[in-house]
């Protein structure tokens, strides 16, 4: 077990400082991704300072607020722009079938839930009696009669349309619309293949590595002064920056703060080992997959600035 280190468990502190590749200056003119690594704030804790209001605008800053003050990094990367950039948008959807019945009901919600209170509520309990009312004549009776036959019968795998179609030419009217159901949670992928002109960027490639590592394990021991076994602190925080010079980049997608879900190292990129004199390989690629740890609203959008 020559890499036990389990003696240091607890107080080993996260890789500092600013590190890059290629290893040059970033000037004015110069694209580049920059990768501030942080120490992750539980959302929910007195430093993430979650409050729940219902005010639009302070409940909208309350959710960000642990994304937004993550504090000093403990490390930087800078690297170059990578080959492949994509931002990715869009939402869950399914569909979902609504007999004539449901249909109206949902209609009487509609109006229940919006202004018109009073006389939504009624129009609501007129159309679920008139719905009541018209079961059997609109033909969603005789569907649930035949459905409770068939759930206290043996008829395999046949089903209520099965019956209508075979039987009346007809199935049961869909009535299918498709309802949102929630936003995605972004994901992105960045991929780097380095290969060092000299000792010291070899050096570079290599920090670069040791605080990506760092940044997707978990950290063994409580937190502060619970240093309880029976506690592991969560992985860091990547702040993902598209940068044009000093200033983000507006062309292109940026993204709130991610977690590293997935952390690939090759040594081999080229398909053959081979180093240079120092030992170190002649290049390495790594594959970042990041997660979003917060979900975009469309009023965070600018069209003429650096934006999501």
């Amino acid at each position: 077990m020559r890499y036990n280190q389990s003696r240091n468990a607890g107080s080993v502190k996260p890789p500092s400082g600013n590190f890059r590749y290629p290893n040059v200056e970033y000037t004015k003119d110069m694209d580049y991704v920059r990768i501030n690594l942080h120490d992750y704030i539980a959302p929910f804790s007195a430093q993430g300072n979650q409050i729940i209001t219902n005010e639009t605008g302070l409940a909208f800053s309350s959710y960000n607020k642990s994304s937004d003050g993550l504090g000093k990094a403990t490390s930087t990367l800078y690297l170059y722009m990578p080959e492949d950039m994509e931002g990715e948008y869009g939402g869950n959807w399914d569909a979902q079938n609504l007999s004539n019945v449901t249909r109206g009901v949902l209609g009487g919600f509609g109006d229940a839930a919006g202004d018109k209170v009073g006389s939504g509520i009624n129009k609501l309990l007129e159309t679920a009696k008139t719905g009541g009312e018209n079961l059997l004549t609109k033909g969603t009776g005789v569907a649930s009669a035949i459905s409770t036959i068939l759930g206290a019968t043996n008829f395999g795998s046949v089903t209520v349309n099965d019956i209508f179609s075979v039987t009346t030419g007809q199935i049961l009217n869909p009535n299918t619309e498709v309802l949102y159901k929630g936003p995605k949670m972004r994901t992105f992928n960045l991929s780097f293949k380095m290969a060092p002109r000299n000792s010291k960027e070899a050096e570079q490639i290599k920090s670069i590595i040791h605080a990506l590592k760092f940044a997707t394990l978990p950290k063994f021991g409580g937190a502060g002064g619970e240093k309880s076994a029976s506690f592991v602190r969560l992985p860091q925080i990547a702040d993902v920056t598209f940068m044009k010079g000093n200033t983000e980049h507006d062309w292109v997608t940026q993204f709130k703060p991610s977690v590293i879900s997935n952390l690939n190292i090759s040594y081999t990129p080229d398909g053959a080992w081979a180093t240079l004199p120092n030992g170190s390989p002649v290049a390495t690629k790594i594959d970042i997959s990041f997660q979003e740890t917060k979900m975009v609203y469309a009023d965070e959008l600018i069209k003429d600035k650096a934006s999501y």
